[in-house]
């Protein structure tokens, strides 16, 4: 049986869906829209009714990554909880955790298995110069 816990290696945010992801795109890149507008928007590549566009944002509500607020008794506006920003890095710190134990041993790892150029690591090493003169931690 596998037990799984919230803690190191944990993301604190849920996976997004592939539907998830278009959604939460859109407000992302928005700030905030009515699910009308993004039925409009999806409409003729993924042919979703304003039910099913519906349906995905109140599946992101519960998982906590939408908000919503009422404009009218018919129309209500949905923003993302979350910036995109903030719930990549999550993402991304997740996946560190859970298969590097670290950033250190993440980048070893690319170096190791030629993932990761020479250019990119100047580019790297540039970045982290910059960080530590802002103070970064």
């Amino acid at each position: 049986m596998l037990i799984t816990e919230r803690g190191k290696g944990m993301s604190k945010y849920p996976n997004l869906s592939n539907a998830d992801s278009t959604i939460m795109e859109i407000l992302w890149r928005d700030g905030g829209a009515a699910s009308s507008e993004i039925q409009e928007e999806v409409k003729e590549v993924l042919n979703w009714s304003r039910q099913t566009v519906n349906t995905y944002l109140n599946r992101l509500m519960e998982k906590g990554l939408v908000g919503t607020e009422e404009i009218n008794k018919r129309l209500y506006r949905y923003y993302p909880v979350v910036s995109r920003n903030e719930y990549a890095a999550d993402k991304a710190n997740g996946v560190i955790n859970k298969y590097y134990g670290n950033l250190t041993h993440m980048v070893a790892g690319f170096v190791e298995n030629d993932k990761i150029t020479d250019s990119d690591l100047d580019e790297l090493e540039s970045l982290i110069q910059e960080l530590k003169g802002k103070g970064g931690k």
